[in-house]
């Protein structure tokens, strides 16, 4: 376990991070702030002039899913804003799909495999590492405004989220570039489009199922009622129980094994 981290442990500058953004992916633009409410409400806010990268060392009015709140730790997280505006030919695919692209970027940074929590957290180890929030309407017809917030080099959550979090320093005792975190991100997120734009999603459906880690165990699924039974499968339309029953997924608020207590 490493014993400190250095005040600024940024290493990727802004001017090398937008420039990769241009040369590498659909992102033409890079607005980074020392501090914000909230980088969907920015990204919400501003011109729409292309596709766009919003990102923050703090957040104080951060959110996840439902509204809740997302904690950081000043300039040690990684706290940002896609905006995208694409023609998508199934668009609740990219919501099912996105914590996989998210997945990609940072299992090398664990050394070991994350889980999918459904619908958009990544776990480490049985710890919250990411959430990802996807917004819609916001900035304007068939945009959408890509949240991603990971637990980069913080060492300490508040007591009621040390059981519950974790982080990639506290997982792996090293430093994270987040520049660069953040490009690698933005790549994957680019041929995540790319892919859906063209009605592929097989390449990221696999890592989605194996992610889960529930095919073929009994749960319970919150939708407009609740559901139990067992998974038998599931892709980014909708998911089966006991070989019989489907459920579109753009109904399910909720999918954990039976007696997995809620995060």
């Amino acid at each position: 376990m490493m014993s400190g981290l250095p005040d600024d442990p940024a290493m990727t500058t802004d001017d090398q991070i937008e420039t990769a953004l241009r040369d590498r992916t659909r992102f033409r633009h890079c607005l980074h702030l020392a501090s914000c409410d909230s980088t969907q409400d920015v990204a919400a806010a501003a011109a729409r002039n292309g596709d766009a990268v919003f990102w923050a060392d703090h957040q104080s009015r951060g959110r996840g899913r439902q509204s809740r709140v997302w904690d950081d730790t000043p300039g040690l997280d990684l706290l940002v804003t896609f905006r995208v505006t694409t023609k998508l030919p199934k668009p609740l695919a990219l919501a099912a799909s996105l914590p996989v692209a998210v997945l990609r970027a940072v299992e090398p940074l664990a050394s070991r495999n994350l889980r999918v929590k459904w619908p958009n957290d990544l776990f480490l180890d049985g710890q919250k590492l990411c959430g990802v929030l996807i917004d819609t309407g916001m900035a304007g017809p068939d945009t959408y405004l890509v949240g991603i917030g990971v637990n980069c080099n913080r060492m300490r959550f508040p007591p009621e989220l040390e059981a519950i979090a974790t982080s990639l320093a506290i997982a792996t005792g090293r430093e994270v570039d987040r520049g660069a975190l953040l490009l690698a991100i933005a790549g994957q997120l680019d041929q995540l489009l790319r892919d859906l734009e063209q009605g592929r999603d097989e390449p990221w459906l696999g890592t989605f199922r194996d992610r889960l880690q529930l095919l073929g165990q009994r749960v319970t699924v919150d939708a407009t009622t609740t559901h139990e039974g067992v998974l038998t499968n599931v892709d980014f339309d909708r998911l089966v129980l006991d070989g019989a029953r489907s459920l579109p997924l753009a109904i399910v608020r909720g999918l954990r094994r039976v007696a997995e207590r809620r995060e």
